[in-house]
Formats: C-alpha cells, structure tokens, sequence
C-alpha cells in the first residue's frame, strides 16, 4: 500500500455542533404538523354535529370483492351479522380468505382518533419496519455465527466491492488506494480541508447532510406526499414501493452485511469525516443504526425514490405516459406478471368511495400532474434530479457507502416499484390486527382537497 495511502493528522475538520435535541424535534414536529393538515377538518372524535362515521362496509367501496363475496343467508348462517359482512381476501391469486369485518368498532374512541388524524396510520407502519430493520443486525450476527465472524464477513465484502468497481471502471492498472473513486473523491474534499478553502466548508456541510437528511428526509418526504398527492392510489404506490425497498434491503443486510468504506483498517485510507466533525445524529448511531448495512445503500434508494416521485409529478414525462397509455388500452386490465389481487385492494376501494369523489371536470380518478403550474412543475423536476444526486455525493465524500451501493439501490427501488402491489396480500393480515385491537381503519384523507362531497352534509 502507498504511504500516500494513509490517513494523515493534519486534516482540521470544521466543527459546529449541533444540539442532540434538533433532530428528534425537527422529526417529531414534521410528524405533528402533518397529522393536523392532513387531519379530517369535517369529523368530530367527541361527537356532535360533525360526528357521525360512515363504515366502510356500508359504501360501494366495500372491502370485499364482488366476485366472491356471500350472500346474506350464508352468512347468517355461518354467524355473522349481515350488517357487517365478511371481507374476502385474494391472497397471491391462488388462495381465498375470509376476515373480519372491523366496521363495527368504527365508532369506538380509538377508531375517530385515527379517523379525525389518518395519518397516524403512516406513522404506525414506518414504525413497525423501523424495528424490522433493528432485528438485521442481530439476525446477521447469528447467521454467520457472532458478531466477530459478521464483521470478518462484512469486510471481506467490502474489500469485493471495492475489488468489482475497479474492474468496472477501467482503473486495474493503478494502484493503491487511487485505483478507487469513493477515496479520490474523499480526498479532494479533504485536501481543501487541509488548505482551508471552500471545499472544507462543504464537507461540514456534506457531513450534516448525511447526519439528518436521511430519516427526517424521508419522513419530510411522507409527509409532504401524503398531504399533496393528487389521489391516494398514487401516494400508496410510492408508500408501498419504499416499504419494500426496506423488505429487499433487511434480506440483504442479514446475508450480506457489508462493512462502509470508513470502518476499513486505517491502511485503506478512508476516513469517518461524519464522526470526526461529531456531525453523527441521534438516530444515525449507537443501537439504533446497523454499521454494517452498506449494501444497498438506503440513503440513496429512498433518495432515488423521491426524485422519480418528484419528476413524475412534474409531468416532465407526460409523453412516455401517454404511450403508455396507448399502450395500456391492448393490454387486459388484469394482466400482471406478479399474482396479486386487483379488485380487492385499499386504491380500488378509495377511489370508487360514496364518501367523496373527483371533480365533474376530472375524467379519471387519477388528477393530472399538468394543473399545476409551470414554475411549480419546474421546481419539482429541479428537486427531483438535484436530491439523489446530493445524497449520493454526500454518501461518497464522507466514506458512508460505495458507487456499487447506489446502484444496487438503484435497481431495488425499481424493482419495487415493479412488484409493490405484492403487498397487497398481507391485507388479511392487516384485517386480522385491526380485528384484534378492535380498530376500524379510517379513510385517507390524501387528495381531500382536490375532490368535493358527493352530497351535501358530513363527507365522512
């Protein structure tokens, strides 16, 4: 290895530090200020006027799919309350189930309080993969058989990939640590470090970025989605495909854990600037992060996801969608290449609801991306291209992950979005939970505000 190679002592980062209290405020107040915009203005919790609930059961939005759903008698004879009749759950094409019907406890306090805050409901499932992801470090380390061995294994992976981007790249013939573009890249960075100009202030800034836009980001991004999507259908794709971008990644993380470029040996030459700045976020160390989940990078995947989300509601690519269009007319409406339901899901049910629909001008159910104006248009395409490529500068300059994390989380985020209704047949599931706490799911009220009561009074 050079000398060249080894982290030198002359590097004075320039630190400003940052309360421990900003990020879980910055998080907690995203979370708040969207649970009240996105809030049901027309609903009660306590009663009153405003409060009555209209179960979903009781609208033609019903859960259950016409194709298969019981006649009164059958289930009265099987025991249940025709007022409250069994959902029927098609489960990967194959399998039918019957579940619960949560509609009677729609009334119950806990069910208005999601009704009146719907959003709570985002909240609970991020939650619930947060602590999926806390489990991979542990299940990694009894795969491999403790935590000695994972951490050989994810260095060994490391070094792989490392080893593969130099062959990709072209740069067999260098060597040492030149032959690698994540150390190049660094140490551009931190040789104006060293002489003071701009580019050390850049890494400061890169370092913070890396610290706090990563889950404040994300749920900045929920947020934000879920409150100004045009319908729900469409904030449910990109929920969905994020949600098992996560699943890809926790399965990856178990059997390929992969050790980032700044936990290498010293002889590597890659420095923790993140660390060395003590720019590291509350939620972004100690137990609440896996150190060794480089591969796929998530930073970059969510960052990926947002950025398409972004250029596609700037309609940016309205002419590939109207071939797709045309191109959707040859096709069967059922035609899919994965076997899940498609008569029987949340997007289905919401968009044909009694409870509220689409303006008379609006043709489909789904809002066009052009009535917005051409400055905001602009402005999302700026961000959606700028934001991953920000993220993937700061994942690199500060020896967080690698090119090849990216790309693979590149192609996670794709393939998700390929696959995401495949979610769709964990519903009885779902049904079951809601049945076991005695919940009734409430309505979304993404898009609200761009569709008007079907008739006049309470929409809900």
């Amino acid at each position: 290895m050079a000398a060249s190679a080894l982290p030198t002592d002359d590097w004075h980062p320039h630190v400003f530090r940052m309360p421990d209290w900003v990020e879980p405020v910055l998080i907690v107040s995203i979370l708040f200020t969207s649970m009240y915009l996105t809030r049901a203005k027309d609903f009660s919790i306590f009663g009153g006027k405003n409060a009555s609930y209209a179960p979903l059961a009781a609208s033609p939005s019903s859960s259950m799919s016409p194709r298969s759903s019981f006649d009164s008698d059958q289930q009265a004879r099987r025991g249940f309350h025709s007022e409250y009749p069994t959902k029927t759950r098609r489960v990967f094409g194959i399998w039918t189930v019957r579940t619960p019907n949560s509609s009677r406890f729609a009334r119950h306090i806990h069910s208005r309080l999601l009704q009146k805050f719907p959003f709570l409901v985002e909240m609970f499932y991020w939650v619930l993969q947060f602590f999926f992801y806390r489990l991979t470090a542990y299940m990694a380390a009894v795969y491999y058989g403790g935590n000695k061995q994972m951490w050989d294994v994810a260095q060994n992976h490391a070094l792989a990939v490392l080893d593969v981007e130099t062959h990709m790249f072209g740069r067999v013939d260098m060597t040492g640590t030149q032959r690698w573009i994540e150390w190049n890249v660094q140490q551009w960075f931190l040789t104006g470090a060293k002489a003071g100009d701009w580019r050390g202030s850049f890494l400061t800034i890169l370092n913070r970025s890396y610290a706090l836009i990563h889950i404040p980001g994300t749920v900045g991004f929920i947020a934000f989605y879920y409150y100004m999507s045009p319908t729900f259908s469409r904030f449910a794709n990109a929920r969905r495909t994020m949600t098992l971008c996560n699943l890809f990644a926790f399965v990856v993380f178990i059997f390929y854990p992969c050790m980032p470029p700044r936990l290498l040996p010293p002889q590597y030459g890659f420095i923790d600037t993140v660390n060395g700045e003590d720019a590291t976020s509350v939620w972004m160390s100690g137990n609440f992060v896996n150190r060794l989940a480089a591969m796929p990078s998530m930073h970059f995947g969510y960052a990926f996801c947002i950025g398409c989300v972004f250029i596609y509601e700037s309609a940016a690519l309205s002419g590939a969608k109207e071939m797709y269009r045309r191109f959707s007319k040859t096709r069967s409406p059922s035609s899919t290449w994965l076997p899940v339901p498609w008569a029987d899901d949340e997007e289905s049910q919401l968009s044909g609801s009694r409870l509220l629909e689409q303006p008379a001008d609006s043709g489909s159910t789904s809002t066009s991306t052009s009535e917005r104006s051409v400055p905001s248009r602009i402005a999302f395409f700026v961000f959606g291209v700028w934001y991953p490529c920000w993220v993937l500068l700061t994942i690199i300059a500060t020896a967080n992950h690698y090119f090849m994390d990216a790309m693979v989380a590149s192609l996670v985020v794709v393939v998700a979005f390929a696959s995401n209704r495949i979610l769709m047949n964990f519903l009885p599931l779902e049904d079951l939970l809601l049945w076991a706490w005695r919940l009734e799911k409430p309505v979304p009220t993404t898009g609200l505000r761009r569709r008007r009561p079907l008739a006049r009074g309470n929409p809900y």
